[in-house]
């Protein structure tokens, strides 16, 4: 009998961090938002990392569709803007409003963009778990 415990969620290669008052805009790519008005999907961000963020969306994402994401945080003058994938979605059962948590990896961002989340990251880590 194997008594060894496995955990349910996969080893992460950077540590997640819940920014306060954070806003979030995500785009997903596709014919018609090329043509048509950009609608961002986004009701809020739940988490964030140095390789993705968790979202919570107003509608399902599909997997493995390429987004734009704006991240704008208290303080600081500019946003960081990526482009990331969906890695999952699912929706949220217990919400009286329909609405999907999606997970999504980064794929691309400026080197200024990634400097930026870069010293986030740090301060934020430093500020909140010590």
């Amino acid at each position: 009998m194997d008594t060894t415990h496995r955990s349910s969620e996969p080893r992460r290669r950077h540590k997640r961090f819940r920014p306060p008052r954070a806003q979030v805009s995500c785009v997903p790519r596709g014919f018609w938002t090329s043509l048509l008005r950009k609608t961002n999907v986004a009701l809020g961000l739940k988490d964030l990392s140095l390789g993705g963020a968790q979202i919570v969306a107003d509608r399902p994402l599909k997997l493995g569709a390429k987004t734009d994401v704006t991240l704008w945080f208290p303080g600081v003058p500019y946003p960081v803007e990526l482009e990331a994938d969906v890695r999952w979605c699912k929706r949220d059962t217990l919400s009286l409003h329909p609405k999907w948590t999606a997970g999504l990896t980064i794929k691309h961002l400026s080197a200024a963009d990634e400097t930026r989340l870069a010293d986030l990251d740090r301060t934020y880590l430093q500020t909140y778990l010590g």
